[in-house]
């Protein structure tokens, strides 16, 4: 598997959105409709997703998390364009609400029907929708020390981007209850350590020699890497209605993935690791993350880091907004809104409306 390496620190974003009717808010299959209409400029940044109510925005590989961030937001602006006068809003929240998955239908690509072939109603109930983030590397090294970094910070990520408390019209009692769903798949959720490209090839050749993947694309780990792209690509972010967030979650994951260099990374429980993932989906901010030194809130972690890319210039270094990184972060998800909305009387059909961005 060769590596590919990539300018450092380069930003690739990929959101998933689904496709709501403009009255009912239930899902609508509405995506060829954006394909038709689309300008060219859309075009260039729109792909299929497995849903006929979603779509994927994709920005190219950016200088900054601003750049790509805005691209994603331009974008965006021109499907609820078309929306508008085709009768469907762009939602932006990780899952729906209160659609019933039997009454989805999946787009006719070749691949998705091989894949639901295969995970039957697991893959059925996929009414989930994300934030992936890709960051650049220029080394093999880095590549690795990124990765293991990113893997033990997965936690902070999942609590900063929550945005579904709801599935199938009720309450989960969740922040993040996308994740739940999505690691049902075997080749889902919170993968293992590696420390070389070589160790990482060797488990993928395995699946690959028995007829399980095809490609790097068919591995959807929280946190993946991406030697063909020289890339460290975060999976775990909710859908988030709030493109100032969006940007500041990537700029978060950028200053991770610089201050990674260089640093050796412990080996580390995979357990821990798995306990404060759920910490993260079950109690957003508010949870708790289990370190070497022992216990402390999601939250103050999250500011710690920061306060500590901050010393040591890391902010200023890469162009970052920090303005827009504090102000953000002193702020709490949409999740809690939602769930606030919720236990306030307000219906899960008037909480969907939290994933509109105005």
């Amino acid at each position: 598997m060769r590596f590919k390496p990539s300018k450092p620190y380069t930003v690739g974003l990929e959101l998933e959105v689904q496709l709501v009717d403009s009255f009912t808010f239930e899902l609508t299959e509405k995506s060829s409709v954006i394909f038709e209409k689309a300008s060219r400029k859309l075009s260039s940044v729109l792909h299929k997703e497995f849903l006929q109510s979603m779509i994927e925005l994709v920005s190219p590989p950016s200088s900054s998390s601003k750049e790509a961030t805005d691209i994603i937001r331009e974008a965006y602006e021109e499907v609820k364009q078309i929306g508008e006068r085709e009768g469907f809003h762009p939602l932006l929240l990780g899952t729906h609400p209160f659609a019933d998955p039997c009454e989805i239908r999946i787009t006719r690509d070749k691949r998705y029907e091989r894949l639901l072939k295969e995970f039957q109603i697991v893959l059925k109930n996929f009414l989930i929708f994300g934030l992936h983030i890709h960051i650049g590397v220029e080394t093999e090294k880095q590549l690795w020390e990124a990765y293991n970094m990113t893997l033990k910070y997965l936690p902070l990520f999942i609590a900063l981007s929550s945005s579904s408390p709801f599935y199938k019209g009720r309450f989960t009692g969740l922040h993040s209850y996308r994740l739940k769903i999505f690691e049902q798949l075997p080749r889902a959720g919170v993968p293992e350590q590696f420390f070389s490209t070589e160790e990482f090839e060797r488990i993928f050749n395995i699946l690959k020699n028995a007829g399980f993947v095809d490609s790097l694309k068919d591995i959807w780990w929280d946190v993946r890497p991406r030697p063909d792209f020289g890339t460290i690509e975060l999976r775990v972010c909710d859908s988030i209605p709030d493109f100032n967030r969006i940007e500041a979650v990537a700029d978060f994951f950028r200053l991770l993935v610089a201050w990674s260099k260089d640093k050796k990374v412990e080996r580390f429980y995979h357990q821990i690791v798995r306990q404060n993932r759920w910490n993260a989906v079950r109690h957003g901010l508010d949870g708790m993350f289990i370190d070497l030194d022992g216990v402390e809130n999601i939250n103050s972690k999250i500011h710690g880091l920061v306060e500590e890319f901050d010393r040591e210039g890391l902010i200023e270094r890469l162009g970052i907004r920090a303005d827009n990184l504090y102000n953000i972060f002193s702020r709490y998800p949409i999740s809690y809104k939602m769930i606030e909305a919720y236990r306030n009387g307000v219906s899960i059909r008037k909480i969907a409306r939290f994933g509109l961005v105005e």
